[in-house]
């Protein structure tokens, strides 16, 4: 804690932002349009966060597109929902979050609209839990791909800006797998790639997923003249007569304060790559984190050190990952649902519903020892040759996984149980057994393939389950799971004005917090696709208006 009077700059703002991912730029958005002056600092010397590297969707129930198009999911059944996932024993003011985001959401989207981003719906996806009462499908918003030239100097400065990958909606994500598989995905998958190579003769740098959600906002953010500031990590905060007034930050090698009299969001990302703090908060000594390299849990440190209370620091945005070799590793999503594969632990056993969302499937593996002991993805020739993964059906990413151990072949299954080190019998037995499940199109033991989440990253014209497919062309092939995730989802204690509580539970004035360096609206649920980034904006812009509410109502200084 600093107690240093932090002098005005030329130009002045009146508060400050720290993070610029989504719920970075939303904030600061939501405080220019409410009056504020903001300024967004950043620790990196790239912009956009893990937001950037992410699919870049948000879970946004009753939004305005759902609403234009007549459908009709009234805001009370995704309340049914969320009071479902907290739980009977969430207090008051974890409903109160909860309801401040669904109050919020749709505004909050209706507002980037306004100022010219362009959304786009997944009419399709279904939202996690779809055994919960309340849950629905298509409440999932997400930015028009854009032509990255238009960020001008800034895209040099985009993280992941020089990746050339073609600009996906996530609607396409899943045909684009199954392009091999029949005429229709392959029309798909031919009509990707022919945009994606009709927007480099044309000139322009198709952005899409995170980072083309990330430049639309950074685009308003230019736009209103908002002032951003690289490589300026968080040292401290200032506190002056009891309220947080300013920051300390490190530029260029040097202490400087910089005042923020309407307040201080910290929008800077949770904890993921700082491994002293995941030792100590949640007892991890490995970890396979996807989120931002500079997610080291700065804000958080300079939090606590003025009494901010804390709250969920044990969990985080759960997500299987393929480990490719060492610190290297790539999410694993649509294929654990596809026909031809089975996840089994280090019996050769399987152990649950491969296909659930990500955080629970990512919950169960770290619960079941995937972080002690290598936890399996058992395939088979025919599932890797009708199915396109970037990670693993190139030749090359083959390779480099084997050289490194992280992918084992064997001629048959009890070969393949040799090389990874398992049971032969055990693993052959529990082969034999999933296969009579592909066949009859019923898993008995787990159920894959039952609800409609399992079913969206399936084979929908596999039969007879669009999940279930035998594991039995040779060669057979074995990667190694483990429990990754997207990020830490607990933080600092906040109310539902996204005010950062100390430990009685009182607001320290003057201090905001949103995204995943604070306490998830959701608890430890992730009820649909864009959750994370969706409750990170909601959260920013709710911060930002109030700020902006208590700097109308201060004493002139």
């Amino acid at each position: 804690m600093s107690a240093t009077r932090a002098r005005a700059p030329e130009g002045g703002y009146d508060f400050i932002v720290v993070g610029s991912g989504a719920a970075g730029l939303v904030g600061a958005i939501s405080a220019r349009l409410a009056g504020l002056r903001p300024l967004i600092i950043e620790k990196s010397d790239r912009w956009g966060g893990t937001t950037a590297m992410s699919g870049g969707v948000l879970w946004i129930p009753a939004n305005d597109s759902m609403i234009a198009e007549g459908v009709d999911d009234p805001v009370e059944r995704a309340r049914t929902y969320l009071a479902g996932l907290l739980g009977p024993d969430a207090s008051e003011r974890e409903r109160a979050k909860a309801e401040a985001f669904l109050d919020n959401a749709p505004a909050m989207a209706r507002m980037l609209a306004g100022e010219g981003l362009q959304w786009v719906r997944n009419r399709d996806h279904p939202d996690y839990y779809p055994e919960v009462d309340g849950a629905g499908h298509g409440r999932t918003l997400e930015a028009a791909p854009i032509d990255g030239h238009r960020l001008g100097e800034r895209l040099a400065t985009l993280r992941g800006g020089e990746l050339d990958v073609p600009a996906l909606t996530s609607d396409k994500f899943g045909p684009a797998v199954l392009t091999k598989t029949g005429l229709r995905p392959a029309m798909v998958g031919a009509g990707i790639m022919l945009r994606h190579y009709g927007d480099r003769l044309r000139g322009r740098k198709p952005l899409g997923s995170g980072r083309g959600l990330i430049a639309s906002l950074m685009l308003i953010v230019d736009r209103l003249a908002i002032p951003v500031r690289l490589s300026t990590p968080l040292v401290d905060l200032i506190i002056e007569h009891g309220a947080v007034t300013g920051v300390v930050v490190d530029h260029d090698g040097r202490r400087e304060s910089l005042p923020a009299p309407a307040g201080v969001l910290l929008a800077a990302g949770g904890f993921a790559h700082n491994p002293a703090l995941r030792r100590e908060l949640q007892g991890f000594d490995a970890t396979w984190s996807n989120a931002s390299p500079d997610d080291q849990g700065d804000a958080l440190v300079a939090a606590r050190a003025i009494g901010a209370d804390t709250e969920l620091l044990d969990d985080c945005w759960w997500m299987p990952t393929l480990e490719v070799g060492p610190g290297q590793h790539a999410l694993a999503l649509g294929l654990r649902a596809l026909p031809g594969s089975i996840v089994v632990d280090h019996h050769g056993k399987r152990y649950m519903d491969e296909a659930r969302s990500y955080m629970a499937t990512g919950r169960i593996m770290r619960e079941h020892g995937a972080a002690e002991h290598r936890h399996w993805l058992i395939m088979d020739e025919r599932f890797l040759s009708r199915h396109i993964f970037p990670d693993l059906s190139p030749t090359s990413a083959r390779a480099a996984m084997m050289a490194a151990g992280t992918l084992k072949r064997g001629e048959t299954i009890a070969d393949l149980a040799v090389q990874c080190g398992l049971d032969p019998a055990a693993l052959s037995a529990t082969v034999e057994r999933f296969n009579g499940f592909a066949r009859a199109g019923v898993d008995e033991d787990f159920q894959r393939g039952a609800t409609a989440y399992d079913r969206y990253w399936a084979d929908p014209a596999h039969r007879p389950n669009p999940s279930l497919g035998a594991i039995e062309r040779p060669p057979f092939w074995a990667a190694v799971l483990r429990p990754g995730d997207l990020g830490t989802n607990g933080g600092v204690k906040t109310d539902a004005a996204g005010r950062v509580l100390d430990g009685a539970e009182w607001p320290i004035e003057g201090l905001y917090a949103a995204g995943n360096g604070s306490g998830s609206p959701f608890r430890r649920s992730y009820p649909g696709a864009g959750a994370t980034i969706g409750a990170a904006s909601t959260f920013g812009y709710i911060a930002a208006r109030h700020a902006a509410r208590r700097r109308v109502n201060a004493p002139a200084e």
